[in-house]
């Protein structure tokens, strides 16, 4: 009779090798606050060596009961540590963009949607390193968020976490 044991190991060994991408134990994201809105920066490789790409996301969290309507921001960066490669397109609702600022450090981002937003990616761009301490100069400015169909102004409970985080796999 012939055992299944060895087959069985192989398919386990074969499905952990083919894992499109390695867990990442140190992924950590803002805490969800009570009745707060947090708007966040997140790479998906924080120890990037120069040459390498990083994918870099502008993302809010809100409420199950909230959905944005609109925003405008803008995200600054040293030029000298990253270099602007392309946006990545977020197709969900009208969004728009401004790199002509890139090569000085600053991209304007703004989107709308009358029915608000189904993802909490607000902006998504590849950026090529220049210099592996990269992260430390990403930082966020928010101008303006609102909510769908009411368009109440959601921006007194925002919070713009100032810390980059580490995308979760499968989330960039």
């Amino acid at each position: 009779m012939l055992s299944l044991r060895p087959y069985a190991l192989m398919v386990v060994l074969l499905g952990a090798a083919c894992a499109d991408e390695a867990t990442r134990p140190d992924a950590v994201l803002p805490p969800a606050s009570q009745g707060a809105i947090d708007a966040y920066v997140s790479v998906d490789n924080m120890h990037a060596q120069v040459g390498q790409t990083v994918r870099v996301s502008v993302l809010v969290q809100v409420g199950p009961d909230t959905k944005v309507g609109s925003y405008t921001g803008r995200l600054r960066f040293n030029p000298s540590q990253l270099a602007l490669k392309g946006e990545v397109p977020v197709n969900d609702g009208l969004r728009v963009s401004n790199p002509r600022g890139a090569g000085l450090g600053e991209l304007r981002f703004a989107g709308a949607s009358a029915a608000g937003f189904a993802v909490g990616t607000l902006y998504q761009a590849d950026f090529t390193v220049r210099n592996a301490a990269y992260a430390s100069t990403l930082a966020l400015q928010m101008e303006e968020l609102s909510a769908a169909q009411s368009l109440s102004n959601l921006a007194p409970r925002m919070r713009v976490v100032p810390q980059v985080q580490l995308a979760p796999a499968g989330q960039q």
